[in-house]
């Protein structure tokens, strides 16, 4: 179904063969749309070739997010620390207030 919806800078969309593209600007006088693809690619549509394109609507971030996303979980996996002893935990009493000499009085 041909797109009825005017260009959006920031919109995303999916075409007919499922590549994912950003608006980045509109140029009203010149009736230039740049998109930028989601492998980086940017391009340019005429606004006439645009309400004929069959375009299904993506959420804001769609594509973005989910590289984020795979990133962050990435992340994670390689900075889970080795589980230990905790450093609150010490065996070592070195300091202890209430010490008595040799005859058993507190000093």
């Amino acid at each position: 179904m041909p797109m009825e919806e005017d260009p959006v800078v920031g919109a995303m969309y999916q075409d007919s063969e499922g590549l994912a593209f950003e608006i980045l600007s509109f140029n009203e006088d010149e009736g230039l749309i740049e998109i930028q693809y989601e492998d980086g690619d940017v391009d340019e549509i005429d606004i006439d070739a645009w309400y004929e394109l069959d375009l299904e609507p993506l959420k804001p971030g769609a594509w973005k997010n989910a590289d984020e996303d795979e990133a962050e979980e990435e992340e994670e996996e390689e900075e889970k620390p080795a589980r230990g002893k905790a450093e609150d935990e010490d065996d070592d009493d070195d300091f202890d207030e209430d010490t008595d000499n040799e005859n058993g009085e507190q000093e």
